[in-house]
């Protein structure tokens, strides 16, 4: 088939029908998920990156790649995967995960995805990106829980040389035990051996478990002050989230404030106090919501640093003074950075980390503002803010940063570049791409055809405004009909409290390039816009989201930009859920895909995890109290409101959202006679990670539309049959 008409131009075809190069094998393969980077100091005085891929090519696992950070006009050297090659650093900690890893020079430390203990291995470069790894001398630092995967660890640092008068040095990080009917989340202190430095695993110690979550560990430089976040149900960590800090104490040892009590074995924290957020910030502030803290992190002067969303944004804020601050010290005084945008993020996973410290007093920061990520450089002394050096593009969406010296490391892309490990050197504002010869990393696109996002602001039915990312068919072999406009797909995010990024995704890509427009609605409640913005959606989550995905999709039909009478809407987790209510609540969508949605909002309350039973408190009321609200919200509840075919995607394994639910209403719809499919995916948990199950959704998915939309894929696909 040709790809140009006879002049060179491109070729009229129908939209949604056109030839693509990112077939869905391609889509899945740049499925790879870069979360989290690090940065080290190797033996010979390099800089160590590393960072963590998800790789659906290796049935989902989370490997730890390493690279060098270049010196001058030195070529960077490839990556590896810098552990065994069974490696499968996963921490589960609240589920979701995160703060998998950690290192300290040449060895690297991990959460084992199999048993939840920590294993240590690294520092022996292996086999090339994608194939062997370390020479397998890996090996477990934490004894065996009683039962399998009863401990679950996260988010360590190691305490400094010289900190313990014993000489051994100690892993602080989170713990989760899981051994009676709800999970117990604390922070624990692990040795790494005893006085002789026998290498047996040990059993990890409580060093604080007070509340009903104590996460993000954060110990300052001497190793002598340590800090974390603390909250309780029925809140979440973006509702209210308290900042608390204390001295640690080892054993036979008199820092800080005294000899350890009792003459523990162990670290014990002594003098701990909230130092800010929470109900009692609130008070003290003046303020009329809870405050949210996150991000703890010291620079190498002993100062405390954080996050805190007292004045609505997520802004930077700084203890007085070096070392342990004080009890409320953080409930007064204005941020340090007054910038708009949010610093913070939602703590989901454990790990994250949005700014760091240079050897020479500067601050770099990730800021979030109006969907779109930057990164500056601020420097205290002078009051400056420049923007740091960055792939072509821009970082607009950046997962993780840290810096060590003069070096910034960066988890993140832009609109035309993918997510990968990217460091930049200060010193010459060398931007490396650490996965370039990755052929996983590359988009599969030319420049040119390319779809880049463009943030809209639009007006909801009730008068208010929402936020989305609009990104338009683009090809530079295909057109569509003079006279018609492309369908549109509308993506909701997970979460609810999330938001879409303006970052080259494949599963944006993947529709653009096949002529379908695509908008990612950050409705009413995401994040990334404040405080109030995101507080839009307490006690309306079906209802405010829902209606602003509705009127994303009708103000972009009157702006003349898509069909308003082919739009589809798809979503995962939560987003399942809006997609499955708005088609419910009205007839703009011609069809809806839920990925491991939610159908049933009291089963969800009543039937998940630790970390989000009581999140549903904010969002629609206390269950059973409001019992009737979570039916009215439902979409199993009002099944016949569903008129358009509704495909179903799901994991056999998910521990979130159970596979039940789907099938529950796979039920209703057969009852109703509407069009519908369900596929499960047997093995498959919350989110599809292998890429056998990311091509065959891809590909069900694109079949769908194109029998309720009236386009012939130009792919070869295998048949979506849909009953009633």
């Amino acid at each position: 088939m040709a790809d140009h008409d006879g002049t060179g131009g491109p070729l009229e075809r129908p939209f949604g029908s056109w030839p693509s190069p990112l077939s869905p094998e391609l889509a899945a393969g740049g499925a790879v998920r870069v979360s989290s980077v690090g940065l080290a100091r190797a033996a010979d005085g390099s800089t160590i990156l590393r960072w963590s891929e998800q790789r659906p090519d290796l049935q989902g696992r989370i490997v730890v790649c390493r690279s060098t950070v270049p010196d001058g006009d030195d070529p960077a050297p490839a990556s590896v995967i810098d552990g065994p090659s069974d490696m499968s650093a996963r921490s589960g900690v609240n589920e979701y995960g995160g703060g998998s890893w950690w290192a300290d020079g040449e060895q690297l430390f991990w959460t084992d995805a199999r048993t939840g203990g920590i294993v240590a291995g690294g520092g022996v470069r292996g086999g090339a990106l994608g194939g062997g790894g370390v020479d397998g001398s890996a090996r477990p630092v934490t004894a065996p829980p009683p039962t399998p995967r009863g401990w679950r660890h996260a988010a360590g640092v190691l305490t400094p040389v010289g900190a313990d008068v014993d000489g051994r040095r100690w892993i602080i990080c989170e713990r989760e035990v899981h051994d009676g009917a709800e999970p117990v989340n604390e922070i624990a202190a692990v040795a790494l051996g005893g006085p002789s430095g026998s290498p047996e695993p040990v059993e990890p110690v409580t060093l604080v478990a007070d509340g009903d979550w104590a996460a993000s560990p954060a110990l300052s430089p001497d190793g002598t002050v340590l800090a974390w976040l603390r909250w309780d149900h029925p809140d979440m960590p973006w509702d209210a989230a308290e900042l608390w800090a204390g001295r640690l104490v080892y054993p036979e040892s008199d820092v800080g404030s005294g000899a350890n009590p009792g003459g523990a074995a162990h670290p014990v924290v002594a003098d701990a106090r909230r130092v800010a957020g929470g109900r009692a910030g609130a008070a003290a502030r003046g303020v009329g919501h809870p405050v949210a803290a996150c991000l703890p992190a010291w620079s190498p002067d002993g100062h405390l640093w954080w996050c805190d969303d007292a004045e609505d944004w997520w802004h930077l804020r700084r203890s007085g003074s070096s070392g342990l601050p004080d009890e409320g010290e953080g409930d007064t005084g204005p941020p340090v950075l007054e910038v708009p945008g949010e610093v913070g993020e939602p703590r989901w996973v454990s790990g994250g980390s949005r700014f760091g410290f240079t050897d020479d007093g500067r601050v770099v920061v990730a800021l979030t503002h109006g969907g779109v990520d930057t990164v500056q450089v601020w420097d205290p002394g002078l009051g400056t803010v420049d923007a740091l050096a960055s792939p072509p593009g821009g970082f607009t969406a950046v997962e993780h940063l840290v810096v060590l010296g003069s070096v910034v490391a960066v988890a993140g892309g832009g609109g035309t570049v993918p997510t990968s490990a990217y460091s930049v050197d200060l010193r010459t504002d060398r931007v490396t791409d650490h996965r370039a010869a990755d052929p996983l990393s590359r988009p599969h696109l030319s420049a040119a055809s390319i779809s880049t996002p463009t943030a809209v602001t639009f007006p909801t039915a009730d008068g208010d405004h929402a936020h989305a990312l609009f990104y338009p068919p683009c090809s530079t072999n295909s057109v569509g009909p003079a006279g018609e406009l492309p369908p549109l797909v509308v993506r909701i995010h997970g979460g609810p409290t999330a938001a879409a990024r303006a970052e080259l995704s494949p599963s944006v890509q993947f529709w653009t390039s096949r002529g379908v427009a695509v908008v990612e609605v950050n409705y009413r409640g995401s994040t990334g816009y404040g405080r109030h913005y995101r507080d839009l959606l307490r006690g309306r989550w079906g209802v405010a989201d829902v209606a602003d995905c509705i009127a994303a999709a009708r103000w972009l039909s009157e702006q003349g930009l898509v069909d308003g009478a082919r739009c589809v809407i798809r979503g995962g987790s939560a987003g399942g859920f809006t997609a499955l209510e708005a088609t419910c609540r009205s007839e703009v969508f011609a069809a809806a895909c839920s990925l491991y949605g939610v159908t049933d909002l009291r089963a969800l309350a009543t039937d998940t995890h630790k970390f989000e039973s009581r999140y549903l408190d904010g969002l629609v009321g206390p269950y059973p109290q409001e019992a009737e609200r979570y039916r009215e919200r439902s979409p199993l509840f009002h099944a016949e409101l569903l008129d358009s075919p509704v495909l179903l995607l799901q994991g056999t394994e998910d521990p979130i959202v159970p596979p039940s639910q789907a099938e529950v209403l796979r039920d209703a719809l057969r009852r109703g006679g509407i069009p519908h499919a369900l596929i499960l995916f047997d093995g498959e948990a919350h989110g599809f990670r292998s890429a056998a199950t990311i091509v065959a959704a891809l590909q069900a998915e694109l079949a769908f539309y194109g029998q309720v939309l009236g386009f012939e894929p130009a792919d070869d696909l295998p048949p979506l049959t849909l009953d009633r």
